[in-house]
């Protein structure tokens, strides 16, 4: 009895520490800030500031994949964002509808939280936000909006050698190729692929534990 208990011991340690190596190896833990208003409501509704996350670190990022890189503008920090476009591929962005060497990836439905609101960067003002689903790289995910008809804003763009073309969640307060063009794919260092818990804590049962996509 006592040799099968030492066993399982054994057992039991091999399998943590397995875990641990497996997770040092591919996952690495992060703390979305909570300080860049820009940021915050660029990734809504998938991410909140104060997310802790974990991001996959092997390979190369795909076609769908919420990524972060470094930001162009300031080396020191982060953007977050979809990627649309690879190289040679042509985007196409007419108000929200995206195109992608003609292929198109508008909403599918409504989330299954339809509405939400995001601070506004500028001026702090609650915007209401409408919430609707996209499916892209095989999945799915959420695309927030400001409620109500956007005029204007239209993109035509291809996508250079070793280059990403990112696109932010939250389609119109947005920090994203829009606004500082398209990024070195190298320069992407990891993809968001799980949600830890929010900056709520583990009392935010909407939030622990969830998948990114």
């Amino acid at each position: 009895m006592r040799k099968s208990l030492k066993i399982a011991a054994w057992v039991l340690g091999g399998l943590v520490l397995l875990a641990v190596v497996l997770r040092l190896a591919l996952f690495q833990a992060w703390t979305v800030p909570d300080d860049d208003p820009v940021l915050a409501a660029s990734i809504a509704p998938t991410l909140r500031g104060g997310d802790h996350v974990l991001l996959y670190t092997p390979g190369t990022p795909g076609f769908g994949d919420l990524v972060r890189c470094k930001d162009p503008d300031n080396p020191g920090k982060y953007v977050i964002g979809r990627v649309v476009g690879l190289e040679n591929d042509l985007v196409e962005l007419q108000a929200r509808t995206l195109r992608v060497n003609g292929g198109r990836y508008d909403e599918s439905d409504a989330c299954k939280q339809p509405y939400f609101t995001v601070e506004h960067p500028d001026t702090g003002a609650s915007v209401p936000m409408a919430c609707q689903r996209v499916k892209m790289g095989g999945g799915w995910f959420m695309r927030g909006q400001v409620r109500g008809d956007v005029q204007g804003g239209d993109v035509s763009a291809r996508v250079g050698p070793g280059r990403a073309y990112l696109l932010s969640d939250n389609r119109d307060l947005h920090e994203d190729s829009r606004d500082f063009g398209t990024v070195p794919l190298d320069s992407c260092d990891g993809r968001i692929v799980f949600r830890l818990w929010s900056k709520d804590g583990w009392g935010d049962s909407e939030a622990r534990l969830s998948g990114i996509h």
